[in-house]
This record gives C-alpha cells, sequence and structure tokens, in this order.
C-alpha cells in the first residue's frame, strides 16, 4: 500500500515538474516574441520595413496572441498598398521599393527581386542590397517558399550569428574542460526489456500544420486554427507553440459560445 502511494506521489511530480518546464519554454518564447515586436518598432523609426516585417513575422510565429505584431504587419501592408498610386507619379525609387515589400512579404520572391534591382538602379540601399543578394542567393539554391514564411532573413541572419555565437562558447568550455578518465570495464548485464514502438514525429509536417493555424487565425478562423494546431500535436506531442496556442484558441471557442 505505501509503495502504490509513493508511485503515485512520484508520478505526480514528475508531472507537475513536466507543466513548469513546458510554462517556462512558453514564457521563454511570449519574452522572445515581445522583444522581437520591440525591435521591429525601432527597425520601422529607421525605414528598415522589411527587417521589421521579418521580425514581426518571426514574433507571430512565437506568439500567435501577440496582437500588437499581427496589427503592425496589416498596418505596414496596407501603408504600402495605399501609397503605391502616389508613388508611381513621382517617387521610382520608392515604388519600386514598396512593390518589392508587396511582393517578398507575400512570397513572390523573383518579382521582389526584379523590383530591389530597380531601387538598386536609382540608389545604393543597404537594407535592400543584403535583401537582394540573400534572396537571390537563395533562389539559386532551390529554396522553398516556407523556408521564409516566418521571420525571413532577419530570422536567417539571427539564427546564424546566435549559431556563430554558440560555437566560440563551446570552443571555450572545451578548452576548459579537463580530459574524462578510462571508462571502467563494466560486466556484461542483461538486455533491457522490450519497449513499445516509439510515436512516430514528423517536425515538417507539425510545422506546416502550425504554421496554417497560424495564417487561419489571422483572417479569424479560430476553429480551423484549432484543428491545424491539433494536428500539429499529432505529428509533434512536443511542439510547446502549439500547445499554447491551442490552449488559448480552445478557451476564446468557449467564451463565444
Amino acid at each position: 500500500m505505501k509503495e502504490m502511494r509513493m508511485r503515485k506521489i512520484l508520478l505526480a511530480a514528475m508531472l507537475a515538474a513536466a507543466f513548469i518546464a513546458q510554462d517556462a519554454h512558453s514564457s521563454a518564447e511570449s519574452r522572445k516574441s515581445g522583444k522581437l515586436y520591440k525591435a521591429a518598432r525601432a527597425d520601422m523609426k529607421k525605414g528598415l520595413y522589411l527587417t521589421a516585417y521579418d521580425k514581426l513575422s518571426e514574433a507571430y510565429w512565437l506568439d500567435p496572441f501577440n496582437d500588437g505584431a499581427l496589427k503592425e504587419m496589416d498596418r505596414i501592408t496596407k501603408s504600402f498598398k495605399k501609397n503605391l498610386a502616389k508613388w508611381c507619379e513621382y517617387d521610382f525609387e520608392q515604388k519600386a521599393y514598396g512593390t518589392a515589400f508587396l511582393f517578398y512579404t507575400q512570397g513572390d520572391y523573383k518579382n521582389a527581386v526584379k523590383e530591389w534591382e530597380k531601387v538598386l538602379t536609382v540608389k545604393e540601399n543597404r537594407e535592400v542590397r543584403d535583401y537582394y543578394e540573400y534572396i537571390s542567393g537563395e533562389l539559386k539554391k532551390g529554396m522553398e517558399k516556407e523556408c521564409l514564411l516566418y521571420g525571413g532573413k532577419a530570422k536567417a541572419d539571427r539564427e546564424k550569428a546566435e549559431k556563430i555565437e554558440e560555437e566560440e562558447k563551446e570552443k571555450k568550455r572545451a578548452v576548459k574542460k579537463a580530459p574524462a578518465p578510462a571508462p571502467k570495464p563494466v560486466s556484461k548485464a542483461a538486455p533491457p526489456p522490450a519497449q513499445p514502438p516509439p510515436l512516430k514525429i514528423d517536425k515538417a509536417k507539425a510545422e506546416k500544420y502550425y504554421n496554417e493555424g497560424l495564417q487561419q487565425y489571422s483572417q479569424g478562423y479560430l476553429k480551423l486554427a484549432v484543428a491545424s494546431w491539433q494536428n500539429t500535436l499529432k505529428y509533434d506531442p512536443g511542439h510547446t507553440r502549439a500547445q499554447r496556442a491551442l490552449t488559448r484558441a480552445e478557451k476564446m471557442l468557449k467564451a463565444n459560445e
């Protein structure tokens, strides 16, 4: 009886630890989303709208309930669409920049590159030059649209910088780390009991459904978004962003009933 009680207590403790770890991870992603949103606002003040939009889209990808990021993405897009006709009359450079922005954010990278070429024939622009060279290179490699759907070039640049930083830290840790002692000979033990086959995880499909849910939620289709995020968790039960998004979306559905 005591042994059964101890097992129940141990199981409860393990579940609590798992929930705490998941909440900590979710909080970290929410904080990261908030930082990206602030960074994007700063980029907009500098006129770096491509970079800002990429950061906003990644902020939304990390936290679908970051309404500020979603509203800013919509506001910037509407602003460019509204001003294009006016720019056609007197500002060739701004028209090409705005047209390229709309092509890029819609995933039409080939036409975006063509418009960036027009900008660069008029005036050198560091942001445009960076995007032009990066996207042109990715197109030559056969880049798929989904690769840049949320976060774009800004996310790729940040991840590259983080990877370099982590590699530098790893080198320093390796230098400090003393050589491990030779392992002691271990006697052969009986083979462990057969385990049930592991759950088949497909992270690519999970991410595809997660991104579909983001698009559906942003368009107001809450039930479809819930279904997509449920599918995400079928293919990757540990997908924390989908878990958080699904929990909040289901609460919203119940509140609307």
